[in-house]
């Protein structure tokens, strides 16, 4: 396939799919739209990567690939983290979750860029090792509004609390040591995974924010940003990713094709 030189130029970032239906029960593989909209915005060419695959592929698509961004969704499965479902757990994915801990384990190990997004904040916690609250209300007992889901025709933008950033942090030194978010979680990390420091916290202490030690770019958000791209600090986390893939292509010289 031929690429036009501003596309060579792009890095590629990964995307693992979620799974759905239409309106006439076929089976889908989706992702939504904003993801892809703000990695191309950003530089980067999004590629969606589908569920049900070998490894042998999963390796393939890997090799081709610069980044990789985890998105939001479903709950996790907290028996990945040695916990009983309770009560309080919505619908969740195996086949995503086997997928995505897979490419989240080789992207650590390759000192691949990473973002996670709300699920895949969570995924790369659970991917290293750590646990999960399986309903932020229940067991944390939290006062601030967390889950905006459905309240307003604009609740995917609105920002019902602040995050307080370390100011050391890369994340605190691009946007801003502290951000107003918009919030559609009920799930939170709980005891973070091995290497993963804790960098951005709500008030009542709900983490909001990790980097990976000792990885080149491994950041997370429990909040949306892709939901604010008319927010360029928002837009900013995905250029850092873009940016990083670029850099991770060139020292490792990866050919896209």
């Amino acid at each position: 396939m031929s690429h036009s030189p501003s596309n060579s130029k792009r890095p590629i970032i990964g995307i693992p799919v979620g799974q759905g239906e239409n309106a006439r029960g076929a089976k889908l593989y989706i992702v939504h739209q904003l993801y892809l909209d703000a990695i191309y915005r950003a530089g980067g060419i999004p590629c969606p990567i589908p569920l049900k695959l070998d490894d042998a592929t999963y390796e393939d698509i890997f090799r081709r690939i610069h980044g990789l961004l985890l998105a939001g969704g479903e709950d996790i499965d907290p028996r990945l983290y040695d916990a009983e479902p309770q009560a309080e757990l919505e619908k969740i994915d195996p086949e995503r979750d086997a997928v995505e801990m897979k490419l989240a384990r080789w992207a650590v190990d390759a000192q691949m860029p990473i973002l996670g997004i709300c699920r895949g904040h969570q995924l790369l916690n659970v991917a290293l090792g750590g646990t999960l609250y399986q309903d932020i209300d229940k067991e944390m007992g939290v006062q601030e509004v967390h889950d905006m889901r459905g309240k307003g025709p604009n609740f995917r933008q609105q920002r019902p609390h602040p995050v307080q950033l370390e100011p050391e942090s890369r994340l605190a030194r691009e946007l801003g040591a502290i951000l107003w978010v918009n919030s559609l979680h009920h799930q939170a990390v709980a005891q973070p995974g091995r290497g993963l420091r804790v960098i951005g916290v709500s008030p009542e202490g709900v983490i909001e924010a990790t980097e990976l030690e000792d990885h080149p770019f491994a950041m997370t958000v429990q909040w949306h940003p892709e939901m604010l791209g008319d927010d360029p600090v928002m837009r900013r986390v995905f250029h850092l990713l873009v940016q990083e893939a670029a850099r991770f292509r060139e020292e490792h010289r990866r050919d896209s094709c």
